[in-house]
């Protein structure tokens, strides 16, 4: 890749990174091409605290500020700091990756020079390069959708096509795994499968917990398995009831971000349902099994090759909606028994065992 002319110039770049884990992991390929096609250029994200863990060891950042918008960005005259803190960086260029009016203004306000990003939102005026949002079928995957606002800004060549996007651990987050898995009984050589039946955007994209529990019978009976419910301190009502409706007992983890993605690593298979869990699972190249419902995996499904995609398309899928207004019938179709076969033809397949999950 080689910089556009009238970019040249610019050395400091804030991007304005996602508010959702998912997307943070779909927008890290159109990083890597920022940082491919401005190699001297100093990225700085400006991310939200739940999100910025994601970003820690991401070699085409180099630093982050955080925006926190519940403690001291909190309100107008907490808005106003975060400007202040912005204009003192004096940053050449602003990628926006929201679609949100409040980023544009937020850029704006900051006085940067350019301000990239769609022309969605009512915030047109507010950029310098407001750019026309190119329609669902000319990108498909929402990571070429943020892929698509650079090279429709003339920022990085045509997109190539996106195979996997990778996470790696440190070292020490490996060594705080191991400890773990040694506090909660789970180091020795049994198979363990990792379950995240939760999802931050509503209860739409959930499987049923008594069905997660079901398929976690099976998986321990079948694999000789042990499971692990991954879930955010606000999810641990949801592991406890499904961990309640099991036969067996099974473990719950209640982690950071960096920490479910540690866990994650030590796990032979993962189900998810379409959240930003799966979306870390697929980015660690674990072998996923993923339950779609009111999405479209079409444009927000896992990028890996390690990867199953379980649904049911009835007539008013994929309505995109937090919460069913009628039956849920997209969800209630998809069995136990349909979700234990694709983790029994994922294992099959990739001769996932005790001794190799390579």
């Amino acid at each position: 890749m080689t910089t556009p002319g009238r970019f040249a110039n610019v050395q400091r770049i804030l991007v304005r990174s996602t508010n959702w884990v998912g997307d943070a992991v779909m927008s890290i390929p159109a990083l890597e091409a920022l940082r491919a096609n401005f190699p001297r250029a100093e990225i700085v994200l400006l991310s939200k605290p739940w999100v910025s863990e994601l970003y820690w060891h991401l070699p085409a950042v180099n630093r982050q500020i955080i925006y926190k918008p519940n403690s001291e960005h909190r309100g107008p005259l907490g808005f106003a700091r975060l400007v202040r803190e912005l204009r003192a960086e004096r940053f050449d260029a602003a990628l926006l990756f929201p679609n949100s009016f409040h980023a544009a203004w937020m850029a704006w306000r900051a006085r940067i020079p350019l301000r990239i990003g769609y022309a969605r939102d009512g915030r047109s005026f507010l950029l310098h390069d407001a750019i026309e949002p190119p329609l669902p079928a000319a990108y498909g995957h929402q990571v070429y959708y943020y892929l698509q606002l650079l090279f429709r800004a003339g920022m990085i060549d045509k997109p190539r096509p996106v195979e996997e996007i990778r996470l790696r651990l440190t070292e020490a987050e490996n060594h705080w795994a191991t400890r773990k898995m040694d506090a909660l009984g789970l180091s020795g050589p049994r198979f363990l499968v990792g379950l995240a039946p939760g999802a931050a955007f509503g209860p739409a994209k959930r499987w049923l917990p008594e069905r997660f529990a079901g398929l976690a019978d099976r998986l321990i009976g079948a694999l000789d398995a042990d499971v692990l419910i991954f879930g955010s301190a606000a999810e641990r009502p949801l592991a406890e009831e499904i961990a309640g409706a099991m036969k067996h007992t099974p473990t719950i983890g209640e982690t950071s971000l960096r920490q479910l993605l540690a866990l994650m690593a030590r796990c032979r298979l993962i189900v998810t349902n379409d959240s930003g869990p799966m979306h870390l699972a697929a980015a660690m190249g674990i072998p996923l099994v993923a339950i779609f419902g009111s999405t479209d995996e079409r444009a927000t499904g896992p990028v890996g090759t390690r990867v199953r995609i379980v649904n049911r398309r009835v007539e008013c899928s994929p309505c995109g909606r937090r919460v069913c207004p009628i039956d849920f019938r997209c969800m209630h179709d998809i069995s136990v028994e349909e979700v234990f076969r694709a983790t029994l033809e994922l294992v099959k397949r990739w001769n996932i065992t005790h001794e190799n999950s390579a």
